[in-house]
């Protein structure tokens, strides 16, 4: 399941300069991963088996800034799916130019939560993490 959703840019994402500071722009992508995690049967699944999942590398290009009041469409895609662990693409355009803001690769794996070691990702996790609520 491909995912997209929008945030508006408020007054406290934006920084001395005027726009977003390049924290910002990782933490409002982290708000798009949760709310596509929300919309699948994900955590559910790593709940029921006392799992978990950690992100451990992020890639991020910054393009463009974006600004106070800006609504920015986060869309977060599936790149890859591994034993035990998954990358998705995202991208942040501004809403109403369609300019590129920016892109991540973010790389993250799934933990048993008891032993905190990596878990392999099944097919049903696969299932799990791109089938709608």
């Amino acid at each position: 399941m491909d995912f997209s959703t929008d945030i508006k840019i408020r007054g406290f994402h934006i920084d001395v300069f005027g726009h977003m500071n390049n924290a910002r722009y990782l933490e409002l992508m982290e708000d798009a991963r949760w709310q596509y995690i929300d919309a699948t049967n994900f955590q559910d699944y790593l709940t029921e088996h006392n799992w978990g999942f950690a992100v451990v590398n992020i890639n991020i290009s910054y393009k463009r800034p974006a600004h106070n009041g800006d609504i920015i469409t986060f869309e977060v895609n599936m790149k890859r799916m591994g034993n035990s662990s998954m990358t998705v693409d995202q991208i942040m355009k501004n809403k109403k130019t369609g300019v590129v803001i920016a892109e991540a690769e973010v790389t993250f794996v799934v933990l048993d939560l008891a032993t905190h070691r990596p878990a392999r990702i099944t097919e049903e996790v696969k299932y799990a993490f791109v089938t709608p609520k």
